[in-house]
């Protein structure tokens, strides 16, 4: 008896286990096949706000002289004397090189002596023509003929003397060729002819004689961004740093604007004028413009996480009635975390601003 009511006890313990158990699988079940409620998204709202956009941007620029001039030829003949070489520093008009033409001397020496034949004959004609109109004075003692002769003779003479005066001025002008003069005050930077190398339009000339640069005044070249161009004005000083000298800054007025936009880079090509007496700065050295642009008048701004940038272009999502409406817009200057922007919106207008691309169109906003 003690033996069966031990079973039994047993058999019951084991009931009850597999009853709990599918009990609770049961329960689990159970508490899967109840779906979840879905939670509506909420969305960050703003008013589109009409505070300007500030921007301060740098700029890369390049100083270039005032002037430069290559120094050609212009006349074919040996270097004779080079009187100055790179680095020097010269005067407008000083002599930089003499060149050795003897065949361009005989030339003028040969224009000089037409010159003066021409005029004695000029001289003797006129006086002939002057002895036949004194003559004819008396009737019939001169013939028409004679004197239309002599009056031709003389036009003639007349013609000869101004063309050879013409060639003689002209051949005087190539041999002042031979002396190559500076244009302007500068320092030569690049010198590439010697004593005796030939030079001028019958030569091979690769290179030019000499290169002359305007240093004591630069031109400060900068392209900037069409978004910024319309903001500058001529006069305007602005701030800049040289890479080669950190830790300096200086300033220069606009002098010149291209007044057109570059079609490959749309920019503007702005020159600067910069005073460089004791040559600290030099051709070539790069710098960094500051530029200030204040913002485009009556433009609206949103946070930069407004706008969305898909396949489908730029747009916000404005609120109108309570549901999303997408805005095409196209961006301005920027500033830390707000944007310019431009479209069919007002400032009034209520836009999202944590937009995302999967916010469809005309759904409920809360």
């Amino acid at each position: 008896m003690k033996i069966s009511g031990y079973y039994h006890l047993l058999a019951l313990l084991a009931v009850h286990a597999v009853s709990g158990c599918t009990s609770s699988d049961s329960t689990e079940s159970g508490q899967k096949k109840i779906p979840k409620q879905g939670v509506k998204p909420s969305y960050r709202i703003m008013t589109v706000s009409r505070k300007p956009v500030g921007q301060t941007v740098q700029l890369p620029g390049e100083f270039q002289a005032y002037q430069e001039v290559t120094i050609y030829p212009r006349a074919t003949g040996f270097v004779e004397r080079v009187l100055v070489d790179r680095g020097s520093a010269v005067r407008k008009g000083q002599v930089l090189m003499v060149l050795d033409a003897p065949e361009t001397e005989e030339r003028l020496a040969a224009a000089r002596s037409n010159t003066l034949k021409t005029k004695a004959m000029l001289v003797a004609s006129r006086e002939h023509y002057r002895r036949l109109v004194a003559s004819n004075q008396v009737p019939g003692s001169v013939s028409a003929l004679d004197l239309e002769t002599a009056q031709a003779r003389v036009q003639a003479d007349s013609a000869s003397m101004l063309g050879e005066e013409a060639n003689y001025r002209a051949m005087a002008k190539l041999k002042s060729y031979l002396r190559v003069v500076a244009p302007f005050d500068g320092y030569i930077t690049e010198r590439n002819v010697h004593p005796g190398a030939l030079v001028g339009s019958g030569a091979k000339q690769d290179l030019p004689m000499m290169i002359l640069q305007q240093q004591n005044r630069l031109r400060l070249v900068v392209d900037v961004p069409e978004a910024y161009s319309s903001q500058l004005r001529e006069g305007q000083v602005l701030t800049f740093s040289v890479s080669a000298m950190p830790g300096k800054t200086f300033t220069g007025k606009i002098s010149r604007r291209s007044g057109s936009m570059n079609k490959q880079f749309r920019s503007e090509t702005v020159e600067i004028d910069v005073a460089n007496k004791d040559r600290s700065l030099r051709p070539g050295m790069f710098a960094e413009i500051i530029v200030s642009a204040a913002g485009t008048p009556g433009a609206l701004a949103v946070p930069t996480s407004a706008i969305v940038a898909s396949t489908e272009g730029q747009y916000v999502i404005k609120v109108e009635d309570g549901r999303a409406r997408k805005v095409d817009v196209r961006r301005g200057q920027a500033s830390g975390d707000m944007i310019e922007v431009f479209g069919d919106l007002r400032p009034t207008d209520q836009v999202i601003i944590n937009a995302r691309e999967d916010i469809k169109e005309g759904i409920a906003v809360r």
